[in-house]
């Protein structure tokens, strides 16, 4: 019998505080509207490096539009150039790139934050021109002399086309002042190299003669939103 009376005020106390949700009025809200518009801005890293590497040369614009409350369409343009000087290889290559995709947003903001730690896609493009002035054979032997081919040619027409994963945060500083950061992986899907060699820098993509065709990167840099509307 005791548990029979247990689960009658149970079922009674369900009825009852049902009833009372019914009765309550709901709580007055306020509801933040987001800001939708174009965001651009420089990557910082490019710059930093170009004073800091005497054989680096690069500038980039970075830009979004936000589609909705998560997903916005992103890209980034830029041109860069390297003069490298090695043990086994001397180079020059300089040329432009466009990467574009979508991002988004996993991030949950509180009241009326717009920060972002997100997810992006692109699909980026190069085009360059390479300069080949020497390699070297065999240096990885003690037995052998090093075989030094000076080559001095320059090929122009080259290109590639990657896919590229993005991680990264974006965080408002200041109303409409954001600062960026984002880790970049990377894999060359098709590629037009110089006759019996291989492409050795791709401006937006980086080094790919020791790293085959995956690639890494990173970026860092600050942008300003331009806001048409908010809802």
């Amino acid at each position: 019998m005791f548990k029979y009376y247990i689960s009658i005020l149970f079922v009674l106390i369900g009825y009852f505080g049902h009833a009372q949700g019914k009765n309550e009025k709901p709580k007055d809200s306020i509801v933040h509207k987001q800001s939708y518009g174009l965001r651009a801005g420089i990557d910082l890293a490019s710059l930093i490096r170009t004073g800091l590497d005497e054989e680096y040369n690069g500038f980039q614009i970075l830009a979004d539009y936000r589609l909705s409350k998560r997903l916005y369409i992103a890209g980034e343009i830029g041109n860069e150039s390297l003069d490298r000087t090695s043990e086994s290889v001397d180079y020059e290559t300089s040329g432009s790139f466009l990467k574009a995709g979508v991002d988004y947003n996993f991030y949950e903001n509180w009241l009326d934050m717009d920060n972002m730690i997100y997810g992006g896609a692109r699909i980026g493009y190069a085009t360059m021109t390479q300069t080949l002035n020497r390699y070297d054979y065999n240096i990885d032997n003690n037995y052998f002399p090093i075989d030094t081919n000076i080559v001095d040619r320059e090929f122009s027409g080259l290109n590639m086309i990657w896919l590229e994963i993005q991680l990264g945060i974006k965080v408002e500083v200041l109303n409409n002042l954001f600062l960026t950061a984002n880790f970049q992986l990377k894999r060359s899907i098709t590629q037009k190299t110089p006759d019996n060699f291989d492409n050795l820098f791709v401006p937006g993509y980086g080094r790919t003669f020791d790293t085959g065709s995956i690639g890494v990167g990173y970026s860092y840099g600050i942008m300003y939103r331009i806001p048409f509307f908010k809802k």
